[in-house]
């Protein structure tokens, strides 16, 4: 049999240490062939592309391996072991059941499965989607597994365990295989990239393992299909190119644009990315992605968000642009633009259809309008009682403190104690001030430099900037006025332009919008 040239075949796991993501369900089929504890009937649930087929091939293999020592199955060298990864095992049939469902096939099944195995010891039966089995085929396959001769193991897979009638469940060991973490399928594409010679950037890794939404065959397949029309380095914008997809960055900008009720920046963002080729569809599913982890960092659940730490981290940012009422309302919103397929003469209608509703109920819903945030920039916000407090000449309000006498050598010898203090003031603000340093201080006026952009859009904001000077006065002893620079790679401030409220254009700059430092002062 001449050698797949498609990837994921050629790439399948032959042995348990192979497989990815699946830590517990392999752990213990392993045991239970070295212990000779294996049993007559399993039943693999799961999505699509996590394994379920290859861990029944696997344990098969194990099976019938003629290697003597337990703990080395399967051993892939002996004849049987070879004869099953060819596709030559007689003792090793599979069914499809979404085409072979009826009651006579399995009738057929349960008259040839008292034949002893050919060459074996043991005749494997994997029954594929299992779940698209008719009635009476359940009822009869419940027989044969009530009373299956020895030498006749069963491996049942599903996608839609719900559908296995509970009878047939009780009778098989069960075991639930998971979607395949973003790590462990980065970590399985860059072994067979390596060994196959292909150079990928690791940015690009990553959006391939983000698009296959944990299934590694899928994940493989696309590996196997960028590389066709790479040349020489698979990079993140051939990705894009053959996905349909756009960077985490403009993702970050629509959803900006979105916080802020930004229409005209919201809208071209969209079709900017649209005109380069991005599917607008794929761009709905990478804005509920995005969202999605912007919620789990507003509830304190940013581990659950398999990504790479850049995009945690902007994700983390976008956080304090919304509550949590508002992502879902805009969740369901792109979700639906992501199952829309009814706009073929005008792709990006549904999308900018949920853009603009999601808009609308920031306008009304969101924090800008709510009478607490609204009352920061005007300086009528009344602060609690605890907090001795007196109101800047720019109507920010702080805390009253002399402001004479310090210098930035003392402030930056304080900046670390000033970042743990502000964390009491908000859960994000230590983070984003990781990316800070103060670089100047003029009477009461402190500049902060920002070292990355996105940082600018969540910092210049009048409640995190209150934040920033009551965290300084308590530190420091000094009441001073916040404003932030953007610095560039090597620490000098960058060219000065206006950096407005408007996170979708401070988010953007990523996509080449040039920024420049805004006193916090309101006029």
């Amino acid at each position: 049999m001449a050698e797949s040239r498609t990837l994921y075949l050629k790439w399948r796991p032959a042995k348990f240490d192979d497989v990815a993501g699946q830590t517990a369900v392999v752990d213990t089929l392993r045991n239970a062939v070295h212990s000779s504890k294996t049993v007559h009937a399993y039943l693999f649930s799961g999505p699509r592309g996590t394994g379920k087929t290859t861990v029944a091939r696997i344990l098969a293999r194990s099976l019938n391996c003629m290697e003597t020592d337990l703990s080395m199955r399967p051993c892939n060298k002996c004849d049987h072991c070879v004869s099953v990864a060819s596709g030559m095992f007689l003792d090793l049939i599979e069914i499809d059941a979404a085409s072979n469902n009826s009651v006579e096939d399995i009738r057929d099944l349960r008259e040839k499965i008292n034949y002893a195995p050919s060459q074996g010891s043991y005749k494997v039966y994997i029954v594929d989607e299992v779940h698209m089995l008719s009635g009476a085929a359940f009822n009869a396959l419940l027989k044969t597994l009530e009373e299956p001769p020895s030498h006749a193991v069963f491996v049942l897979a599903t996608t839609e365990l719900h559908k296995v009638p509970a009878t047939v469940k009780s009778r098989c060991q069960c075991h639930t295989f998971s979607r395949i973490s973003v790590n462990d399928i980065v970590e399985r594409l860059k072994i067979i990239a390596s060994q196959e010679k292909i150079k990928i950037d690791d940015e690009a890794v990553y959006a391939l393992a983000r698009n296959a939404t944990g299934s590694l065959r899928d994940a493989v397949s696309l590996l196997d299909q960028v590389m066709v029309g790479s040349e020489s380095t698979v990079t993140l914008e051939s990705i894009q190119n053959i996905l349909g997809t756009t960077t985490d960055s403009l993702v970050a900008g629509i959803v900006g644009a979105l916080a802020n009720a930004e229409l005209a920046s919201g809208i071209e963002l969209i079709n900017n990315a649209v005109d380069a080729g991005a599917n607008p569809n794929q761009i709905a599913r990478q804005i509920v992605s995005f969202l999605r982890g912007v919620l789990m960092c507003g509830t304190g659940n940013a581990g659950l968000v398999d990504v790479s730490s850049q995009t945690l981290a902007l994700m983390s940012q976008c956080e304090t642009l919304l509550n949590s009422q508002e992502i879902v309302s805009c969740l369901q919103a792109f979700d639906k633009a992501a199952r829309d397929n009814t706009n073929g003469w005008q792709p990006q209608l549904a999308l900018e259809i949920a853009f603009v509703s999601s808009t609308e109920n920031m306008s009304k819903n969101s924090d800008f309008n709510n009478p607490q945030t609204s009352s920061l920039s005007d300086g009528k916000h009344q602060p609690d009682e605890a907090i001795n407090s007196t109101v800047g000449h720019d109507g920010t309000e702080t805390l009253s403190a002399d402001t004479n006498g310090i210098t930035i050598t003392e402030l930056n010898t304080l900046w670390k104690e000033i970042i743990a203090s502000s964390r009491s003031s908000h859960h994000t603000l230590p983070a984003l001030l990781e990316w800070c340093v103060p670089v100047s201080v003029d009477n009461d006026m402190v500049k902060i430099g920002v070292k990355e952009q996105f940082a600018i859009s969540k910092l210049d904001k009048p409640e995190m900037i209150i934040h920033l000077q009551n965290a300084i006065m308590s530190i420091s002893g000094h009441s001073l006025v916040v404003q932030f620079i953007l610095m560039d790679m090597r620490g000098n401030a960058d060219e000065i332009i206006d950096v407005s409220d408007d996170g979708a254009v401070a988010i953007g700059v990523e996509l080449g919008a040039k920024v420049r430092e805004r006193s916090s002062r309101r006029k």
